[in-house]
């Protein structure tokens, strides 16, 4: 456990001002009145917690704690900055005796809760022993409990169960992995060929190079598997992709793109490989259920990801057209720019009503997340939306399967998309979490 004696709290003048500003902000004017609406907020000072060994492991648990408890209007949360300012160097460990505590709190930062202790990380496990003092009533209330995790999240998921044990109450935990069990039984896929047995009917047309339909090797399979590999030079395969696009390169007949040294100069480092399904017609509040296997070397946080993304249709409010269009053409940027406002607008109709899938943007997005270290073949399955249905802007949906990071091989087999068989009506899409989100609106701004 990362340990320390605590310092004497030498602070100046310009401190005590600091305190005092501070006390009279957080306290009620004089002649104002409290809100009606329940009790006034009570003000938390979480402290930096001590680690001797990394002390920037305690700053950091520190801070997420702050962010957490800041989502919860009963409490005003002291900034990093100011709190800084009060703690020792090294955090405030739990050999602080409560009274030292509770004159910092009283005194200089006018608040009424405070949380310290010490943490400690030792390889992929997070421990922390947190002590919380409550001087809201005449009673002090006091606690100490250790709080560990040992997966990649190991700091948000400790945060989140300090503030649970602060509030006495769960925390909104987003939808994970394996939260639903997966169906039994489901109706037909509605992506066609995602197992690739029909080539690339279904797909976009694989590049040969980064994409690829190869042999299924697996005994007693004879099938054909998605291949997508991202050890190659990142520069040659730019150019590549950019000729695929305005029809200056032949899949049939690819370059040799090979690697390089700098594995963060290959495509992997950067942009990474996509492969796209093509348009499945949406449904406003249905729920679906990606499944797929994989087989390819992870590493921690960099794993493939199959997207599936909402689309609708922004022809209306269009103001440019895209590279392969004008290279249809025979136009160049600087030729469209010059054109009167006009004669842009018919070109922009002319092409949408022409080529409607250019002019889909991306308004939703969820991915099953394919972690594989021992680079084995494994099976994924998730429902998306998470929870709800899908909102009623998505027009088109369409299947991405993504591999970036690690640079290597990642094959891909039976990626399918499925309506929900366990669903028996529309369900209402659940919102954004983030405040005041506005989905985009895909028609012109009226005129004030």
């Amino acid at each position: 456990m990362c340990r320390e004696e605590v310092p004497l709290f030498r602070i100046g003048t310009i401190m005590m001002a600091v305190g005092v500003v501070l006390a009279a902000g957080w306290s009620v004017a004089a002649g104002a009145s409290l809100p009606a609406e329940g009790p006034p907020a009570r003000h938390v000072v979480v402290f930096d917690l001590a680690c001797r060994e990394r002390p920037e492991v305690g700053r950091q648990l520190a801070d997420s704690i702050r962010i957490r408890l800041r989502r919860h209007k009963e409490y005003n949360v002291v900034d990093r900055l100011t709190t800084a300012e009060m703690t020792p160097a090294g955090g405030l460990s739990l050999k602080t005796p409560d009274a030292t505590v509770a004159s910092l709190l009283k005194e200089q930062l006018a608040a009424q809760v405070g949380i310290f202790g010490n943490v400690q990380k030792l390889g992929r496990t997070v421990r922390a022993e947190v002590r919380y003092l409550d001087l809201t009533g005449a009673k002090p209330v006091a606690w100490t409990r250790v709080f560990s995790d040992d997966t990649e999240r190991a700091r948000g998921e400790i945060a989140r169960q300090i503030v649970e044990a602060v509030r006495g109450a769960k925390e909104w935990k987003p939808p994970e992995y394996g939260d639903e069990p997966e169906p039994k039984n489901f109706p037909r896929p509605l992506n066609v060929n995602g197992d690739f047995e029909s080539g690339r009917a279904g797909w976009a047309a694989p590049d040969n190079v980064s994409t690829k339909l190869v042999a299924d090797t697996r005994a007693g399979r004879k099938g054909k598997l998605l291949r997508i590999f991202t050890d190659l030079d990142r520069e040659a395969w730019l150019k590549y992709q950019r000729d695929l696009r305005l029809g200056k390169a032949d899949p049939a007949r690819p370059p040799k793109i090979g690697t390089v040294a700098n594995k963060y100069a290959t495509v992997a480092a950067l942009e990474g490989v996509h492969f796209r399904s093509r348009w499945i017609d949406a449904a406003a509040g249905q729920r679906y259920w990606l499944v797929a296997d994989m087989k390819g070397r992870t590493a921690g946080i960099f794993f493939p990801k199959i997207f599936v993304k909402g689309f609708a249709d922004f022809s209306a409010v269009a103001d440019a057209i895209s590279e392969v269009s004008l290279h249809e053409m025979k136009m160049s940027p600087d030729q469209f720019v010059a054109l009167p406002a006009d004669k842009q607008k018919q070109l922009i109709a002319a092409d949408a009503k022409a080529h409607p899938d250019r002019y889909r943007r991306e308004v939703y997005r969820w991915y099953l997340a394919c972690r594989n270290e021992q680079s084995r073949w494994r099976h994924y399955a998730a429902p998306v939306p998470p929870r709800g249905g899908l909102p009623a802007n998505v027009r088109w949906l369409r299947i991405d399967v993504y591999a970036y990071w690690p640079p290597g091989e990642f094959l891909f087999d039976d990626v399918h998309l499925y309506a929900d068989p366990r669903q028996k009506a529309p369900l209402p899409d659940v919102k954004a979490r983030t405040p005041h989100y506005k989905p985009p609106s895909t028609q012109p701004a009226k005129a004030k």
